[in-house]
């Protein structure tokens, strides 16, 4: 018989045809790729690898096509050694450029592999393949399929983690969650008034919770005041008009026999209460319900209060209010406050919870508005449910305060709440959640607080400088006095009121008092004084303001720990220092004299605030005094010095323990500043929890705990010690 010498490649070819590449492997089903090619796939391989093996391995010609594959019973005759040879001495069928390999040592360095991939040896060729769990490069990589568990995957570790939720149990169910990261309102409709204008419900980066972005209500110059725009510089116009909204959620059945609550974090500034603009009067006709009685201009009337946020439960078209924001003094005062509401009287129905707002004029409305974040409407668990007799359990989480916190619908003394373990605002658990996506920062979650410090291996990210400087030492020239009410106390230059030379102070002009007896006792002299603009650096540095401070005022001589400002809920603040940025017209207080318990007791303090959070933005420091009140004021009242604004590269995560006082800590202990670490819980001296901790190591003692106190008494049975 005469054969055609068979070529090595047409041999593969052949092979290939008829599905025998590969002897010893089971082979793969045609057009489907190996088990770790899919593996691959998923994990985002490039499909460089796919392609190399199909162009080892081309498919078979179809019955009818001319491909020429070699006919062996046309090649010439042949001895079998020969055509062995001729195989053995074939070339390589994959392509020169196709890592090839025996085990998967053999890959290191010849596969592209990103941090949550291994190298795999397939059938000779190098592929990269997920690593197993925990390696992760996705939180959907990192699900457990446990409901009770929150699944996340640290970007800088690229390491799962399952951390249990305390507030989970089976069955739960969750009708609303959002922390509106997203330009959505996450199952929320809103519908406003005709004359809202600019003013509207919208996703902001301008404030938030958690994440970047929250739900606010307001315009581009952070007001719901109409005539406020960017266009016009954000000043008010004549054209102004009332504001209302309502924002509600879809209706949702609440399971039968089952508790549900409503959580919110709400960030609001609207118009004062009229408490605290107007002094009660006697209206000769009684007040309607819902209506107080006030002197306006001299005369009695009737008001209604408004700027007031309610929240209501809907039920077939009747709506039930649950709680108003007359509550809080109609202002969070700067701070994200937790709202939580009862909605267990409503097991068993269909419902929907709805927030409302509305103006009622369009005087006033320069104020700020309402941010909402971090919202979670579900059934309660048992375990979440807690009052006087069931505290809630600790978590151990450093970002979580553990406490019970209360329903705002509550019965009144009842102490029912939730187990919410809020986290507190800015806190972290991995350094991943403190990534400022800024190159040049070294992004670090230490002891639940984030830092994002210049990185020392790139110092060319930052360099210290002055933007502003103020030793008060001349004139006035870079500053404008506002918001004065009295003719003899203000803001004004001390000439040597200062550590070295002159100063600026709040107080009559020979800086010994900032009583004026014109003022009635419930009105006290005030005022507010601002720079000139500032432009604030951006980049990898910190912006800080520091300065000088003294300050003389009716809390000096006080206890530290029995500073209360107000003294009661609904009176206004007295004898308070404020520092302020003023970002196009519109004030954000970032300092109180709250800090330092509301005096420096006559001494010079130095105050540093950080003012990172207006990089690259044009910023007016303005420094407010409000004595509150025309009582008790003669004292020195504030001085200020060496105000400076600067760049820095470095700053410490608190700098007064008054900064502290969200930190939770133990009965016996109280809150401290750390420079290094930051707010920590330190013992507070002779405070006692239990009687171990009254042991004086004396065995002739009873030792007690009583009232957080240590007694040590005497035994009247034990021997006198021996005489010296």
């Amino acid at each position: 018989m005469h054969m055609r010498w068979v070529t090595a490649t047409n041999l593969v070819g052949l092979l290939a045809a008829l599905g025998l590449v590969g002897c010893g492997e089971d082979p793969k089903p045609a057009g489907k790729d190996a088990a770790a090619d899919s593996a691959a796939e998923l994990s985002g391989d490039t499909g460089q690898a796919d392609a190399a093996s199909v162009d080892a391995a081309p498919e078979a010609a179809p019955e009818d096509s001319s491909t020429d594959v070699g006919d062996p019973l046309d090649t010439p005759a042949d001895t079998d050694a020969e055509a062995d040879a001729a195989v053995e001495d074939a070339p390589d069928a994959q392509p020169a450029d196709v890592a090839q390999c025996s085990t998967a040592a053999d890959c290191a360095g010849k596969v592209a592999l990103s941090p949550c991939q291994d190298a795999l040896c397939d059938l000779g060729t190098c592929k990269a393949i997920p690593k197993p769990f925990p390696t992760c490069c996705t939180n959907a990589a990192c699900d457990d399929k446990d409901e009770c568990t929150t699944d996340t995957c640290d970007t800088s570790s690229h390491q799962c983690k399952n951390a249990v939720d305390p507030l989970c149990c089976s069955g739960k169910k969750t009708l609303l969650k959002s922390g509106f990261e997203a330009v959505v309102f996450d199952g929320l409709k809103s519908s406003d008034l005709p004359t809202n204008g600019n003013v509207q419900w919208q996703v902001s980066t301008a404030r938030a919770h958690s994440g970047k972005s929250s739900l606010y209500f307001g315009n581009g110059c952070k007001t719901y005041d109409t005539s406020m725009t960017p266009d016009t510089g954000c000043k008010p116009g004549k054209d102004a008009q009332p504001v209302g909204t309502t924002l509600a959620s879809a209706a949702q059945f609440l399971p039968d026999g089952k508790k549900a609550h409503l959580a919110f974090w709400l960030w609001l500034d609207s118009e004062a209460p009229y408490a605290k603009q107007f002094k009660p009067a006697t209206c000769k006709t009684p007040c309607p319900a819902g209506a107080n009685c006030f002197q306006v201009n001299d005369v009695a009337q009737c008001l209604v209060e408004k700027d007031v946020l309610s929240v209501s439960v809907v039920e077939a078209g009747k709506a039930t209010q649950v709680w108003t924001s007359l509550a809080i003094g109609k202002s969070t005062k700067g701070l994200w406050q937790l709202i939580a509401v009862d909605l267990s009287d409503w097991s068993g129905k269909t419902v929907k919870v709805q927030w409302n707002f509305a103006s009622g004029s369009a005087f006033k409305n320069d104020h700020e508005g309402i941010y909402l974040d971090d919202m979670v409407w579900e059934t309660v668990c048992a375990q979440a449910y807690c009052d006087a007799a069931n505290p809630c359990k600790a978590d151990e989480d450093v970002c979580t305060a553990d406490g019970c916190h209360p329903y705002v619908n509550g019965a009144a003394g009842s102490g029912a709440g939730a187990c919410l373990y809020a986290k507190a605002a800015g806190c972290c658990t991995a350094d991943s959640d403190c990534n400022d996506a800024v190159a040049c920062t070294l992004d670090v979650c230490k002891a639940g607080q984030c830092t994002n410090s210049p990185d020392p291996a790139k110092p060319g990210c930052c360099k210290s400088a002055v933007s502003f400087y103020a030793p008060f030492d001349d004139a006035l020239t870079e500053w404008t006095t506002l918001q004065q009410n009295s003719a003899t106390v203000g803001w004004h230059l001390l000439p040597n009121g200062g550590e070295a030379g002159g100063a600026l102070g709040f107080s009559n002009e020979d800086g010994t008092s900032y009583h004026d007896p014109v003022l009635n006792d419930d009105i006290g002299p005030k005022g507010l004084v601002c720079s000139k603009p500032v432009q604030l650096k951006s980049g990898t540095l910190f912006n800080l303001l520091t300065f000088q401070l003294k300050l003389d005022t009716e809390w000096t001589g006080g206890a530290p720990g029995k500073y209360i400002n107000p003294p009661l809920p609904g009176l206004p603040k007295f004898d308070e220092f404020t520092v302020q940025a003023m970002v196009a017209g519109q004030p954000t207080v970032v300092w109180s004299s709250d800090m330092i318990a509301g005096t420096t007791n006559g001494k010079w303090k130095t105050i540093t605030v950080p003012l990172d959070a207006m990089q690259g933005k044009s910023v007016q420091v303005c420094l407010g005094f409000d004595a509150g009140d025309g009582s008790k004021n003669e004292f020195s009242g504030a001085a200020v010095d060496e105000l400076a604004v600067k760049v820095a590269c470095s700053k410490q995560l608190c700098y007064l323990d008054g900064e502290c006082a969200a930190k939770a800590c133990g009965s016996c202990e109280a809150p401290k500043c750390d420079a290094q670490t930051g707010c920590t819980c330190a013992k507070t001296p002779g405070c006692c929890a239990g009687d171990g901790d009254c042991d004086d190591k004396d065995d002739c003692t009873t030792d007690q705990c009583a009232g957080k106190v240590c007694k040590n008494t005497k035994k009247p049975d034990c021997p006198p010690p021996p005489a010296p």
